[in-house]
């Protein structure tokens, strides 16, 4: 296989006579000429090589200039100077010194020279090797003369040397160029926008080159060999290594390496004399939990997950199923393999099935062997104007890579409301017209619908064009920081960052055509827009609890239900209250300990009761906690139950996401009173649920009385109790059975009702 050909470029920048007019000022009030429009962009295609392909090799040449400095100054080429010693080389950091410190110029430049010089340095370093050779000349058009004989024999030289010779004016007049750019294909003018554009860049170039080459398997007896190839890739910021400065001292001669060298050693904590441990008795380790659990080079084969490089066809789903939001990672496309005539076929038969019956193929995918396998979805394109066609690959989220959150239905909008956002969102569009249909327009011409529909929009934001602002900020400043160390961060450009951070100037155009205070005006009464000032209360955030919520909504309610949907209360704020009510706690018990006189026989002193409260966050512990506390000499089982049947009950009123928790909370409920014989505080609340005063209670006890483990606690589990098996089932059942002490309380029961039964708290009262 052949190699790649190696990229040679030389930059032939003007600095004469001509170019010491104005073309513009800078922002502190200075005057900006030709000359320093060009070293500027000279200066950014250097700039872009040196970073991005270090590789291509660059050549410097300045015509216009007083002095000359060039090989072939012996036969008259005068006025020329070439830098960085004469030659091609890779980019380094004196070539943008040299763009920096331009020669002084000020002399009548002549272009014919400069080509020639510039070609000669072509041949001399690339001979018969294979290069891609290319020379940009940046002038402005009083450079050459018109019918020079001398260009029309350079432009001959570059057809035979295989030489791109591409021409940007600084300047409106394009002078005799515009009649030399036609006589050869190799002659190339690129407008100064565009050579702004392409060396403004911050990117790698990208070569179409596929990632991997693989077959889609559609079945064991059908594989397609295809290449899969990147369409989007991220661009990150440069990660920045450390550099030592005690290598910075060493002579450049004398310095092997400028990195910082890490050497590190193990030593056992326990070991008194602190030796190093050696390799062979080293171990890797992965934390379990508070724990570490050994893990061998032997373990980690033996559990390491294979997989072979593959993509397997699933099955296929409607294309309406899959859309941008499902996206999780870039964007790659599927193409035939290129030069299998059966792989297009094959292929292109399998994109118009899918493209007739709208189809997606979900597909696993694995690029690399061990690699972690993903699932696709391949989305058919089919070519136009002779392309290929191909499939574009999504990855898919898995069922655990999904997170759904459980959030209040907005209202729905009223068709004001909709036609109000549907205008705004109008106004803002990023597609104009194509220039064919301005241009009629311009011209006082009509332009049929039909017409205009069939004529390509024009984009005001190309994002492939569009340069990012930060990359280009640290990227220029990356280069005057190795011309100039002691430079310093400069001010952003407004030029730059206006793409990016402001609406292009024809979304303004349009806003302000729809009328300001008109639209602002109607999208505040169909919508009744306000403003939400956020608290300010003391230093830190506000907290806030369910509790204090609740009660402020039942407040401002007068007596209606309360929606607690909508009461919004920090989850973590009300963690770390039940935190530090738990350390206060830890804290009074360990006061509470005993002391020298309970060892000597004598009784510890009663100290206070502890304090009795189960939050909202993790309610069951709470609960259990309490119950295995006995410090104070206090009952404190009692009031813990109450609270928690208050919880319960709260989270019955909270919606059907609540339920699952309040289920949670009366199974602990039910196995604290079993065990510490408090039936009748648990099986009143299960006899309120089962009234259904309100409908979510109701369905609190639809879901409850499906578990036969949530029933009445009877007396065979309870000595207290006074429910028996038959009545709890029937309880369960629904069902009453006459004679029972609580026949009365399973329906719904009047106030009052003569001959209502006792509650069992009453019979445990009348016990006492």
């Amino acid at each position: 296989m052949a190699g790649r050909s190696k990229d040679a470029t030389v930059l032939v920048v003007d600095v004469g006579l001509s170019m010491r007019e104005t073309i513009a000022s800078s922002e502190e009030g200075g005057k900006i000429t030709k000359a320093d429009m060009a070293a500027r962009l000279a200066r950014n295609v250097l700039r872009q090589k040196l970073l991005f392909a270090p590789k291509h090799e660059v050549g410097l040449v300045l015509f216009g200039t007083s002095e000359t400095s060039n090989d072939l100054q012996e036969d008259g080429y005068q006025n020329v100077v070439v830098a960085r010693d004469r030659k091609i080389d890779a980019p380094d950091v004196d070539a943008l010194r040299c763009l920096s410190q331009v020669p002084a110029g000020g002399v009548r430049s002549d272009a014919v020279n400069a080509l020639i010089v510039a070609l000669d340095l072509l041949i001399k370093r690339t001979k018969d090797l294979k290069y891609e050779k290319t020379i940009r000349l940046i002038t402005d058009g009083m450079s050459v003369t018109p019918g020079d004989a001398d260009m029309l024999e350079c432009f001959k030289q570059l057809e035979a040397t295989d030489t791109q010779l591409c021409v940007t004016l600084v300047g409106t007049d394009q002078g005799a160029w515009a009649d030399l750019a036609g006589v050869s294909p190799k002659v190339r003018l690129v407008p100064l926008s565009t050579l702004a554009r392409e060396s403004s860049l911050s990117v790698k170039p990208v070569e179409q080159r596929a990632k991997v080459r693989l077959s889609l398997e559609m079945s064991p007896d059908m594989q397609i060999p295809v290449a899969v190839f990147s369409r989007t890739t991220p661009v990150r910021f440069p990660t920045l290594k450390k550099q030592s400065k005690l290598a910075a001292n060493i002579q450049q001669e004398l310095r092997r390496t400028d990195k910082v060298i890490l050497d590190r050693t193990y030593h056992a904590t326990d070991d008194p004399h602190g030796e190093e441990v050696k390799k062979e008795d080293r171990i890797k380790g992965h934390k379990y939990g508070q724990s570490i659990v050994p893990m061998s080079e032997y373990d980690e084969a033996a559990l390491l997950y294979t997989c072979d490089r593959a993509l397997t066809a699933l099955g296929f789903a409607a294309a309406d199923t899959i859309s941008a939001e499902h996206s999780m990672h870039q964007i790659e496309t599927v193409a035939a393999d290129k030069g299998d005539r059966w792989a297009h076929c094959a292929f292109e038969s399998i994109v118009d099935a899918m493209v007739e019956d709208k189809r997606v193929l979900i597909a696993r995918y694995c690029f690399r062997k061990d690699a972690q396998p993903r699932m696709v979805a391949l989305i058919p394109r089919k070519g136009r104007g002779g392309e290929a066609s191909s499939l574009t690959l999504q990855y898919l989220p898995f069922a655990e890579d999904i997170r759904e959150w459980t959030c209040a239905s907005l209202p729905q909008p009223s068709e004001k409301q909709r036609q109000a956002v549907s205008h705004l969102l109008d106004t803002m569009l990023l597609e104009v017209a194509g220039p064919e249909v301005e241009l009629k327009k311009s011209a006082a011409l009509s332009v049929s619908p039909e017409a205009e529909d069939g004529l390509p929009p024009m984009e005001l934001l190309k994002p492939e064009d569009t340069n990012n602002p930060a990359l280009s900020r640290f990227y220029s400043f990356l280069a005057q920081r190795a011309v100039d160390a002691a430079d310093k961060v400069q001010q952003p450009e407004q030029a730059l960052a206006s793409p990016i951070l402001g609406p292009p100037a024809e979304v303004l155009a349009r806003l302000a055509k729809a009328g300001y205070d008109n639209e602002k005006g109607r999208l505040k009464s169909v919508f009744g827009l306000e403003r939400v000032e956020k608290p300010v209360g003391g230093r830190g955030r506000v907290k806030r609890f369910w509790r204090e919520a609740i009660a402020e909504k039942r407040k401002d309610a007068a007596g209606g239900e309360v929606d607690t949907k909508r009461i919004k209360v920090d989850p973590s704020a009300v963690k770390k209250a039940e935190k530090e009510e738990e350390d206060e706690n830890k804290a009074r018990v360990k006061d509470e300990a005993p002391d020298d006189g309970e060892a000597n026989g004598m009784a510890a002193a009663v100290g206070l009761p502890p304090k009795v409260h189960i939050g909202s966050v993790h309610p069951e512990r709470d609960f259990e906690r309490l119950l295995s506390e006995r410090a104070g000499g206090a009952d404190i089982v009692g009031p813990a139950v109450e609270q928690m049947c208050d919880i319960i009950c709260r989270f019955a009123e909270e919606g059907d996401e609540f339920h699952g928790k309040a289920l949670s909370c009366l199974a602990a409920l039910r196995r604290g009173c079993v065990r510490e014989g408090e039936a009748a505080g648990y099986n009143e609340l299960l006899r309120k649920l089962r009234l259904g005063v309100t409908k979510r209670q109701a369905k609190l006890w639809e879901k409850a009385s499906k578990d036969g483990a949530l029933g009445l606690i009877t007396d065979a589990e309870v000595v207290t109790s006074t429910v028996s098996s038959a009545e709890a089932r029937a309880f369960l059942a629904g069902e009453d059975i006459p004679g029972s002490a609580h026949a009365s309380s399973y329906p719904l029961a009047t106030e009052g009702a003569a001959g209502a039964g006792l509650s069992e708290k009453d019979l445990e009262d009348m016990i006492e």
